[in-house]
Parts: structure tokens; sequence; C-alpha cells
């Protein structure tokens, strides 16, 4: 990042203002998608400037390593993509001992048959409704009947209280129907909500408040 975090603290108390559920944090690597971001200073910085839970959403090759550079706190959120790691299960364990949640994240082309062999140990799941790496994507056509196959594949294997986060071009209008087929927990971004600190409070109840009037 080209500025100081502290840039950003008036976005941070805002989100603990509203009460957000968790501070999204990606981290890329440049080879598991092109992009770069985010370092561990900035993970640092943000858990000095803020009290709320970060939901650290690794984009690695190999994201055992990388989460070993952090200094993972209790009560956070750890996501990875199951392709990336030779042992998905082993890190979903390691999670845990961390005191964390631990969630898989599949991208659009990612079978669900990751999400079968670990269920035991899956808090959440992310499903990427773009394809990982850049903001200003559209939406994949099968994102939702995805969202439908996975909320009945946890339901069915007594996840009923697992979460469905859903990752990219989540608009309102996207939302409604991601909610709909059974997402309960949305990154928003500025797709959706953060078009500047005037707005950002304002534009994340009425966010809310349609989400709650979808009828499920």
């Amino acid at each position: 990042m080209c500025c100081k975090v502290e840039e950003f603290k008036p976005y941070l108390d805002l989100f603990a203002k509203v009460k957000l559920d968790s501070i999204h944090f990606d981290v890329m690597d440049g080879h598991f998608v092109d992009n770069v971001m985010l370092g561990v200073t900035t993970y640092n910085d943000v858990k000095r400037l803020s009290d709320l839970p970060v939901d650290m959403h690794f984009m690695c090759t190999n994201p055992e390593k990388f989460i070993d550079m952090y200094h993972i706190m209790e009560g956070d959120k750890i996501s990875f993509h199951p392709e990336t790691t030779y042992q998905p299960y082993k890190l979903l364990q390691s999670i845990h001992e961390h005191g964390c949640s631990a969630g898989l994240v599949l991208n659009p082309g990612t079978p669900l048959g990751y999400l079968e062999e670990c269920i035991d140990l899956i808090d959440y799941v992310t499903l990427m409704t773009v394809n990982p790496g850049f903001a200003g994507q559209k939406m994949v056509p099968s994102a939702l009947e995805k969202i439908e196959r996975t909320r009945k594949l946890l339901d069915e294997n007594g996840k009923e209280n697992a979460d469905i986060v859903v990752d990219g071009n989540t608009t309102m209008v996207n939302a409604k129907a991601m909610r709909q087929a059974g997402a309960n927990v949305f990154v928003v971004g500025t797709s959706s909500i953060i078009t500047g600190l005037d707005t950002f409070e304002e534009n994340y109840r009425k966010y809310k408040t349609e989400l709650e009037v979808v009828d499920l």
C-alpha cells in the first residue's frame, strides 16, 4: 500500500460503529493470483487500530507458509483455497489450534468435493462469485446455483450453522439474489457500499436493511 494505514482509521472507526462482523483482509502472492497484497505490516496496523476480528483470506500457493508469517490472533477468521496446499485438512486443524475460525474458499471452477472431505472442520465457506484477484468483475452466471448446492451440502452434513460467505460483485441487486440462494455473510467493497466516508454509514444501513427483508 502506498499510504499509511492511519489514513484509513476513520473507516475502521466507522466499521466498529456499525458493528461489522469482521474486516476482510486479502493476502495475495502474485502466483496463485496475479495481484499482490496485503502484507504483515498492514495486518499488524489494522489490529493495532481496530478491535474488530479480521477475516484473513489467503489467495496464495502454500498458504501455510504465509499464515505463519502473520501474528494471527485468537478470534480471527482464516480461510484458504484448498487446491493451493497438499494438506488442506491438516491446515484446517492448525487454524483451529490458533483459536481461529477455519474456512475454505472455492473459486467458480473449484468443485464442492473439497468441502465433503473436510466438512467436520469447516466453520464457514467462502464462495468466490468472480474469479479471484481483482475487483470490478461481474458475478459469474453459475454463482447462485453453487450457493444453493453449498447450503444443501452443509445442511445435510450437520453444518446448519456454518456461514456461507460470498465474495465478489456483491451489489445490492446481486446480494439479494445471493441471500435468497442461501448466503448469509457478504464481503462488501467499492461495488456495494464503500463509496466515501460521508456515505458509508447510510449505505451500510440501507444494504443491511434490504437484505433482512429478503424472503427466504
